[in-house]
């Protein structure tokens, strides 16, 4: 159900990298469209659940995934895009042009 709901919204962009000799996915990664009242009603991407398994981190997987959504973000329009993720992946992120803000990053869990 919640699945159905992201592909009809189109505002979700999954993308995933198949081992096609295993039949498995070994990466992914999403990007979720914001439609904002600031900036002119414009679009801010934003990227969420980059994944890699184990066997396969090395081989460009996240570069792959970040470039492809970096690209459709401007193809859509989006004025910026943001990623939230660990301090130990931050190095690896600004090796694609991402920053890190000086904004507070500030959140309520209700569930895990």
């Amino acid at each position: 159900e919640t699945f159905e709901h992201m592909k009809r919204s189109g505002d979700y962009f999954v993308t995933v990298v198949e081992d096609t000799n295993l039949g498995q996915i070994v990466a992914t990664a999403t990007l979720v469209i914001e439609h904002k009242f600031t900036h002119s009603c414009a679009k801010r991407g934003r990227i969420e659940d980059v994944v890699v398994s184990g066997e396969c981190r090395g081989k460009q997987l996240g570069k792959l995934l970040l470039s492809t959504l970096t690209l459709l973000s401007k193809r859509l329009n989006c004025y910026k895009i943001t990623l939230e993720c660990l301090p130990k992946n931050v190095d690896f992120y600004k090796k694609f042009g991402f920053l890190v803000s000086d904004e507070n990053y500030m959140f309520q869990r209700f569930f895990n």
